[in-house]
């Protein structure tokens, strides 16, 4: 049996008519070209899989490796599961709501059954421990749904849209159920980070859930959530751009047009996120503004029909046609109409000649999970000329930052684009077309397949692995701690007793950490501190520490007071302020936080290669005057002129109140001076994943708080 089974909404596969005639009987089914299966062909060669999709019959389609199983579904159902709440509600919040979602009970509830359908087809015919792809939107309660079926299986899922920001989703009235259903999966995978850290926010606003280095804890399971940009099958593109008779399709297609000077193109579903009318007004500003001449150039738009069924696609449809109309009425001469409109599908080899007879090509959605058309012209672009005008609301332009960039909204900006394109040197283009070739051709549909399914497998793998390496709860030497002559208990706060959250100062302390370390304050020979990196009076506020708590701040420079700085240090502190806010104010998503002693860059909210740029700028700029210190943490890096260490700290506080053995609980690369430290009887944990010199480990501020509990309790019957 096979040992991998892709779940999605539809199966791969396209009608055989007779004669290859639409209008004729269809005769059989073969697989479709493109898309995931273009993506997952290189893994169907080496390994047999099942394909799950919805479907009434079951089909007849031999390709070697791969076998199709269908889903039965009731025609009402389909109808408010697919275009009902997937479509009207799903769809359009997703996209920013472009337009307004719309939510009704009944749907949802057909969302549910159609997804639970998938999960019992999928349970019954997978083999023990089989791998399990669930793609799309339409299925994102399958994984949860499958999860409590068949808890043996590795399941993934993977986000072919963009995930919206968290304060917009929260508006979705079943948004609990969605993550919840989301994770039931092993790995979640989204197109960007962007859309990874939304989907994370959205887990801390609704479900009090925060991620740790990549991955969160759910119902002690593990799940991976990253970014895996999709690509596309960039050498079959090329290889077919470069046949003699698509060439030759290429050039008849241009003479068909009147021969013009420049050919623009866009090609998109006829779909309201496309921003199709916003491209057609802004081509025709640029046409009565005579920045380009309208009768030698063409703009063609290909429209790919789709959910005509629901009321927001007939309108869209309805209002490009008529944009269409107007300006052809206004703009045309005899012999030249500027814009070109087809609404129909192009066979394959007609649309790469489309792209080879184009000189720019604009891709301007208001928002798209990636767009692989952007790919697909740049692939087959194989002389390096042409130009490419994107929407930077799509994933491709995190990758393709060589195109034109354009916000879709700004109607001129997008008119000034066109003419940049159209009037740039041609080294200019060709040096932009040879980078951006460069990145398609490198992270392909088959780089993109074969490196979800390895952090799936691997993942999986590593996960258990670590789960069983580390020395767990259960052998922490609860008894020793709770037995010893005087205790002191010092915890570090973010990620230790408080969950990790986007904006620090609405860190809170679980109440469960809060209401042990209470019990253990009122414990006789016990003490109890918080030791963090947070200046002292912030950390005061954040954590509203009940009295007799004991609190330290910026590493241990501020023990119950504050700190103060001699004027030389005053000086150095204003010095790396100054650069560093200058700095910081270039990446998008990063921020300063002052303290007495020191700064710390936060780029928690920054894209990854922008936060980790911004931190080596840090690092050999102002983290290099003299005097000061530089700290590492998760996503953070501080630099301070005061410099204390958390281990001076617990040091101190040891003598201060005589303890015989210390606990020490923390999260951060900051704590390992600490953990380090220790001996004798002192007991070390780590929280969450990575290297330490922690001997025990514990996965999240639940479990801390889990920890402190059992210890006072336990500490509470020796001191009786």
């Amino acid at each position: 049996m096979p040992e991998l089974i892709v779940v999605a909404n539809r199966l791969p596969v396209e009608p055989v008519y007779v004669d290859g005639d639409p209008d004729q009987e269809i005769t059989g089914w073969r697989l479709a070209p493109g898309g995931l299966v273009s993506a997952l062909e290189s893994v169907f060669r080496t390994e047999e899989a099942i394909w799950v999709g919805a479907g009434s019959e079951l089909l007849d389609v031999d390709h070697g490796n791969l076998h199709l199983e269908t889903v039965s579904v009731d025609a009402r159902d389909m109808h408010d599961y697919y275009e009902g709440f997937s479509n009207s509600a799903i769809w359009p919040l997703y996209h920013d709501a472009v337009v307004t979602p719309v939510y009704h009970r009944h749907q949802f509830r057909a969302y549910e059954r159609v997804n639970k359908a998938f999960a019992s087809r999928v349970a019954e015919i997978a083999q023990p421990k089989a791998t399990v792809w669930v793609h799309d939107y339409q299925l994102q309660l399958v994984p949860s749904m499958l999860r409590e079926m068949r808890p043996d299986l590795s399941i993934g899922f993977f986000l072919h849209i963009p995930f919206p920001p968290s304060a917009l989703f929260a508006q979705l009235p079943w948004r609990r159920q969605i993550l919840e259903g989301l994770l039931g999966a092993d790995l979640i995978g989204f197109h960007t980070h962007d859309d990874a850290r939304q989907f994370v926010y959205s887990c801390e606003r609704s479900l009090g859930l925060a991620a740790y280095e990549g991955t969160m804890r759910v119902n002690n399971r593990r799940v991976g959530v990253g970014a895996f940009p999709i690509g596309i099958d960039a050498e079959g593109f090329s290889a077919t751009a470069a046949a003699p008779h698509v060439l030759e399709r290429a050039r008849q297609l241009r003479a068909e047009m009147g021969s013009p000077t420049t050919v623009l193109l866009g090609v998109d579903r006829l779909d309201y996120t496309k921003g199709i009318d916003i491209r057609l007004k802004a081509f025709a500003e640029v046409l009565q503004d005579e920045r380009l001449d309208a009768a030698t150039t063409v703009f063609v738009q290909v429209a790919v029909p789709s959910r005509e069924n629901i009321s927001q696609y007939q309108q869209i449809r309805d209002d490009i046609e008529m944009l269409v109309g107007r300006f052809n009425g206004s703009l045309a001469t005899f012999g030249a109409t500027p814009i070109h409109y087809l609404r129909r599908v192009l066979e394959r080899e007609e649309l790469i000649a489309l792209y080879l007879a184009t000189d720019i090509m604009l891709v301007t959605p208001l928002r798209d999970g990636m767009n692989l058309v952007a790919k697909e012209y740049v692939a087959c672009r194989n002389d390096d000329t042409g130009a490419l005008v994107l929407s930077e609301f799509t994933g491709a332009a995190q990758e393709l930052a060589q195109a034109w960039l354009v916000n879709p909204y700004d109607t001129s900006g997008v008119s000034e684009a066109i003419v940049a394109a159209a009037q740039a040197p041609d080294d200019e283009r060709q040096r932009r077309m040879t980078a951006m070739r460069s990145t398609v051709f490198a992270t392909t549909a088959q780089t993109w397949a074969r490196e979800f399914l390895t952090a799936l497998r691997t993942g999986i793998a590593s996960a258990h692995a670590s789960v069983e390496d580390d020395r767990d709860q259960a052998s922490i030497p609860l008894e020793q701690l709770a037995s010893s002559q005087h205790l002191l208990v010092c915890v570090d706060y973010d990620g230790t007793i408080s969950n990790i959250v986007t904006d620090p100062d609405a860190a809170r302390p679980v109440p469960e950490a809060v209401e042990a370390l209470e019990m253990l304050r009122d414990v006789p020979n016990t003490s109890v501190a918080v030791v963090s990196g947070r200046a002292l009076d912030n950390l005061r506020t954040v954590s509203a520490m009940p009295d007799g708590i004991h609190l330290v701040g910026s590493h241990g420079a501020e023990v119950d007071v504050p700190l103060e700085l001699d004027p030389s240090q005053r000086r150095l502190l204003d010095q790396c302020t100054a650069a560093a806010s200058e700095l910081v104010a270039q990446v998008p998503g990063a921020f300063l936080e002052t303290k007495p002693g020191s700064i710390a860059i936060h780029v928690r909210q920054c894209e990854p290669k922008a936060g980790a740029n911004l931190i080596r700028h840090i690092v050999m700029g102002p983290g290099r005057y003299p005097g000061v210190l530089g700290r590492h943490g998760k996503e953070v890096i501080e630099l301070s002129v005061a410099h204390a260490q958390k281990a001076d700290a617990v040091r101190a506080l040891r003598q201060r109140f005589d303890a015989s053995t210390v606990l020490f609980v923390g999260d951060d690369l900051t704590d390992e001076s600490v953990f380090a430290d220790l001996s004798g009887q002192d007991v070390g944990i780590k929280v969450g994943s990575g290297e330490s010199a922690a001997l025990w480990r514990v996965e999240s501020p639940q479990d801390v708080a889990l920890l402190l509990q059992r210890l006072a309790q336990e500490r509470s019957t020796f001191a009786v």
